[in-house]
């Protein structure tokens, strides 16, 4: 009686152990499996702040909404400028410019230059409030139409409806600022024109 007892809790201890062993085999498997994936996974997932829609990235095109969001982050920092944060987004914008045309970085240190002097001399602060983008995947580039506010020290004021055009290089599954220019209209270079004859 008792060497049934004995055989029956022995039998109950090697199927326990028999499930646990085949436990481990499967979850060894399983990560060998997965490791063996990621190993041979040819994705690049790139994370841009304040992602609020699907974004796709495929050989050298990328998704509008990449183009987009990206081109949001990159406005904001070349056009929400205080005196204390000017250099610091200056750093930042140059970091991400494409290298592949030294005009293209020369262009934007001279923006910057300019920006730094003015910003510090008159106290300037400026906020772009973006209202329309016009996206285009194929040159890889964003028209940018909104506001630009301006205060100068304590006193002065002026907001003035404003359109930029980013032009991006997509190099190494990261997309670079390649141009950064503010678009005007006729009436407005006419205008400029006729303010530098006067002065």
């Amino acid at each position: 009686m008792e060497e049934v007892k004995n055989q029956i809790k022995a039998l109950n201890v090697t199927r326990q152990r028999n499930f646990f062993a085949g436990c481990l085999a499967l979850a060894i498997l399983a990560n060998f499996l997965l490791s063996s994936k990621l190993a041979t996974s040819n994705e690049k997932i790139i994370m841009v702040p304040g992602i609020t829609k699907e974004l796709i990235v495929e050989n050298s095109s990328v998704s509008g909404s990449y183009l987009e969001d990206t081109a949001l982050l990159f406005v904001s920092a070349l056009l929400d400028l205080t005196p204390t944060t000017v250099e610091a987004k200056r750093d930042m914008i140059l970091k991400h410019a494409s290298q592949r045309s030294s005009d293209s970085v020369r262009s934007l240190q001279e923006y910057f230059a300019y920006a730094i002097t003015n910003h510090k001399k008159f106290q300037l602060s400026t906020f772009f409030a973006p209202k329309k983008l016009h996206v285009d995947s194929r040159k890889l580039q964003v028209v940018a139409e909104g506001v630009l506010s301006s205060v100068f020290g304590k006193k002065g004021f002026e907001e003035r409806l404003v359109r930029y055009k980013l032009t991006f290089d997509y190099v190494g599954g990261h997309l670079r600022l390649k141009e950064f220019v503010e678009l005007k209209t006729q009436k407005e270079l006419e205008q400029e024109a006729k303010d530098e004859k006067v002065s």
